[in-house]
């Protein structure tokens, strides 16, 4: 797909970071745009930049992890669209801390919004994209833990492994009906997921207050701007690239893996003890 004026495009979790991002991104190539995201506020100001642009959209304030709202969502988006021809799964939260740390509730929170949401996404949508014919393109947000292994996310790595693969699978089902299915893979990246995730610590730890303080601050500094993912992401639909990585450090933690199993597990065992010894 090379040109998206009065295509319609889904973004799930658009209120901010990357998914804000995404949407602007096919706004400013004359998309018309459908949003949600659980936090409303967020939503309502993307909203706002959108009427500025003079973009056609609707937005609704959905728990993606719930499969009625989903449901519902997408009812809502044919009945006033007609037709989708991107969808962007792009919801997520995180969750940081040794697996021995965490609860149930944390497991079965993310495990809800970032794998269960890009299910209950293509659930809905692909089956009547596959219907109303024309093709087009799912694009599911993953991430750099879906490569190689990265310490203490346990639980996150699992979700976005789980995203992956799904994501590889149905792109050679979706073929077959000419729809594309993309899979972004960002880096660290500067955007306010640590502000909201759940991190857990054991006793003699840093505090979780410290730990997300110390994320953030790397992913503030070092982290690449969310729009640099949005545009790859929209390179990745005009391509129809089957995997898109974003940030140097995906390449190469995904080359170190394929190479070498061993010696990532290696780095990630001597990554744990350093920071168990001095921190």
């Amino acid at each position: 797909m090379k040109e998206f004026s009065g295509k319609v495009v889904v973004v799930t979790g658009a209120a901010s970071g990357i998914g804000r991002e995404i949407a602007l991104a096919f706004a400013r190539r004359g998309a018309r745009l459908v949003i949600c995201d659980i936090n409303g506020d967020g939503l309502r100001a993307v909203g706002e930049e959108l009427e500025v642009m003079g973009t056609e959209f609707m937005a609704e304030v959905v728990d993606v992890s719930q499969a009625w709202q989903v449901e519902e969502f997408c009812d809502a988006t044919y009945k006033r669209m007609g037709r989708v021809d991107v969808l962007c799964n792009n919801a997520g939260i995180g969750l940081g801390g040794a697996f021995e740390d965490l609860t149930l509730d944390d497991l079965k929170a993310v495990v809800g919004v970032n794998l269960w949401g890009v299910i209950h996404g293509c659930h809905y949508f692909y089956p009547r994209m596959i219907d109303q014919g024309g093709g087009g393109h799912i694009v599911n947000t993953a991430s750099g833990a879906a490569l190689s292994p990265l310490p203490l996310l346990t639980a996150y790595t699992c979700t976005k492994c789980g995203v992956l693969g799904f994501s590889e699978d149905l792109r050679g089902e979706a073929a077959l009906h000419g729809i594309g299915v993309i899979t972004i893979c960002p880096g660290v990246i500067a955007t306010s997921i640590m502000k909201t995730a759940t991190v857990r610590a054991g006793e003699g730890r840093w505090t979780p207050e410290e730990s997300r303080g110390k994320l953030e601050w790397i992913m503030e500094k070092r982290g690449l701007p969310p729009s640099r993912v949005a545009e790859k992401a929209v390179r990745g639909v005009e391509r129809n690239t089957g995997v898109v990585r974003v940030g140097p450090e995906t390449y190469l933690i995904d080359v170190m893996h394929r190479i070498s199993r061993s010696f990532t597990n290696f780095m990630l065992r001597s990554f744990i003890k350093f920071i168990d010894r001095f921190f």
